[in-house]
């Protein structure tokens, strides 16, 4: 066995023939004098780095938290909690007007998922602020259920244990389930037995994912002369020989090369067919944006979070709010120039998630996005909403060019929240 515990990752023994998913057996790693290449260059979204990660939160459970590895303060405080509680309201109270878009049936729950809920503190102040919040709800408080999801079973451990939450799940309120966001296609909820799937669910569904698309698996590219690039990675090492290639502690000692080469708009083609058309507009924006400029640019694509989004919405017939905190960049100017991506290493590891992807993402899929208009703080939030209405659309969906102009010009225009439903409701049709 490569390493103890695969199973908890999803993953099992490498099989006695090479596989291009499994990383260099031990025996096989190149070796030079300053760097132990642990995999040769790959996709960066299949690379070896993904599996480091779901490695150290494996190993590590809530220590990742408990003992400050991970910085995690900025998203786990009451003041978050009830800032995207208002939010919550704000969006129950559009979708309970007569002509909203995204109707709700009150006989049905609402299911809040949190993604990644890691220590769990954000659950537990956002819980407080919704119960102190909910006089003024346009829905049964007692049909909204919270669902803290991770897809380790060492933090469901912990929640379930944990007396704080005891009340809330003695009353149906709030449930846990594994779930991976990347891949798992349903979600089994751990209290109710409730399995929630394709098109499961009559209202639409809430989605946080705080300094969680951080952690996802990306794909590198770059806009050079005109040209699209996808970026390869070689993860390695800073030492000779690694005994593990699963070990979390060679995090520390990253030694990561990457190398470019020339590739078509459908990059996602094969890949993400559900999505490909989308991702394609996507990346065809990029590329005539930055096609004429002399400097280049480069761009870290949160595939894994998209992957997540489409798994995530497909559970209420494409009908979903999501509130997401993270480090990032929501304003495509920062992507200027040609640089390889920085892994900022902290016990774990993340990278900058590029918001604006998301958002150009979702309004591709018909919906609307409002970001952070803080341009220098240091955690950015973006609200999406998905209308559900891609489906009437699906005329439309080889107008490639008819996208890129004045329905993407929205995205730069950062109207708050509060000054939206002061206008009238945001979902209305």
């Amino acid at each position: 066995s490569l390493c103890p515990g695969l199973s908890c990752l999803g993953l099992s023994c490498p099989p006695s023939r090479p596989n291009p998913g499994w990383p260099t057996p031990i025996h096989q790693m190149a070796t030079s004098r300053h760097r132990c290449v642990l995999e040769d260059f790959t996709r960066c979204s299949d690379s070896l780095l993904w599996k480091l990660m779901m490695s150290f939160y494996d190993r590590k459970g809530v220590e990742s938290w408990s003992q400050g590895i991970v910085p995690h303060f900025i998203t786990c405080n009451a003041f978050i909690g009830r800032a995207y509680a208002k939010v919550l309201l704000g969006f129950l109270h559009d979708c309970a007007s007569s002509n909203a878009c995204l109707p709700l049936t009150v006989s049905e729950s609402l299911y809040i998922v949190e993604l990644g809920a890691g220590s769990g503190k954000f659950s537990f102040f956002i819980l407080k602020a919704v119960k102190e919040l909910a006089e003024l709800l346009n829905f049964p408080a007692e049909k909204i259920v919270y669902v803290m999801t991770d897809f380790t079973w060492n933090n469901l451990k912990f929640w379930n244990d944990h007396e704080c939450f005891r009340h809330q799940f003695d009353c149906g309120q709030l449930d846990v389930a594994i779930f991976d966001a990347v891949r798992d296609e349903s979600m089994k909820l751990y209290h109710s037995n409730v399995t929630i799937s394709r098109n499961s669910l009559k209202n639409p569904i809430c989605i946080v994912a705080n300094y969680l698309f951080d952690t996802l698996c990306h794909d590198i590219f770059q806009i050079e002369a005109g040209k699209l690039k996808e970026g390869l990675i070689s993860v390695g090492s800073r030492s000779e020989r690694e005994l593990d290639a699963l070990d979390p502690e060679i995090i520390k000692r990253f030694d990561n090369h990457f190398k470019y080469r020339v590739i078509e708009d459908d990059y996602y083609s094969e890949s993400e067919v559900e999505d490909a058309h989308h991702l394609q507009r996507v990346l065809q924006w990029y590329r005539d944006f930055f096609g004429a400029s002399p400097d280049g640019a480069s761009i870290l694509f949160p595939i894994g979070a998209l992957r997540a989004l489409r798994r995530l919405t497909s559970f209420s017939g494409g009908r979903a709010l999501v509130l997401s905190g993270d480090k990032g960049n929501n304003n495509h100017e920062q992507f200027r120039g040609l640089a390889d991506p920085h892994v900022a290493v902290h016990g774990s590891f993340s990278v900058m998630v590029n918001y604006h992807a998301i958002g150009l993402y979702c309004t591709s899929r018909s919906g609307f996005v409002l970001h952070d208009p803080q341009e220098e703080a240091s955690l950015k939030v973006s609200a999406l909403v998905f209308t559900g209405r891609e489906e009437a659309h699906s005329s439309k969906r080889h107008g490639l060019s008819a996208w890129i102009g004045s329905e993407v010009e929205r995205l730069s225009a950062v109207v708050p929240l509060v000054l939206l439903w002061a206008r009238g409701s945001c979902l209305a049709v």
